[in-house]
């Protein structure tokens, strides 16, 4: 599991996004698609799991009312995209995708990969981390347990915009 310290400052992100900016300017670059700042890894994740500001990392924040809740509910991705689950809260909370609901080669990629559940998230700002490089297109539907009722969410892999 990762570090699950927050990050108080995102002074090398920005300075990254500078960079790559100036860059695609700069070299005239057809097609040079700008890091968009909301997926750009934190400090935490580029040191920890390698990423650089060119990975995208989608964020899921899963926290507890009367059922499990994550926000948003679905979420779109390209292969190659990062998810990250993220406690809300001090509640438990599990992360489990619905291996029965998915097609063959979705279901195998996340067995695979060892990426079809979470370890329990007991500490507010726990992630669980998934990444989607090679995985097949198609809906990714999971659910999450805890202290609460059950709750669902899922997570679309699309091919990249051409």
């Amino acid at each position: 599991m990762t570090d699950v310290s927050p990050v108080a400052h995102a002074g090398p992100r920005g300075a990254a996004v500078r960079i790559a900016v100036i860059m695609c300017s700069a070299l005239g670059i057809v097609g040079c698609e700008q890091p968009d700042s909301e997926l750009i890894p934190d400090e935490v994740l580029q040191v920890q799991l390698g990423l650089t500001v060119e990975d995208r990392v989608h964020t899921v924040r899963v926290e507890a009312g009367t059922e499990e809740r994550p926000i948003p509910r679905t979420v779109t991705v390209r292969p190659g995209d990062w998810v990250q689950f993220v406690s809300a809260d001090h509640f438990v909370h599990e992360v489990g995708f619905y291996l029965d609901s998915l097609g063959g080669a979705a279901r195998a990629f996340l067995v695979r990969t060892g990426q079809d559940a979470s370890p329990p998230l007991v500490e507010e700002d726990a992630r669980f981390v998934v990444s989607f490089a090679g995985a097949p297109v198609g809906r990714y539907p999971y659910g999450l347990s805890g202290n609460r009722g059950p709750g669902w969410g899922e997570i679309v892999v699309e091919d990249p915009p051409r």
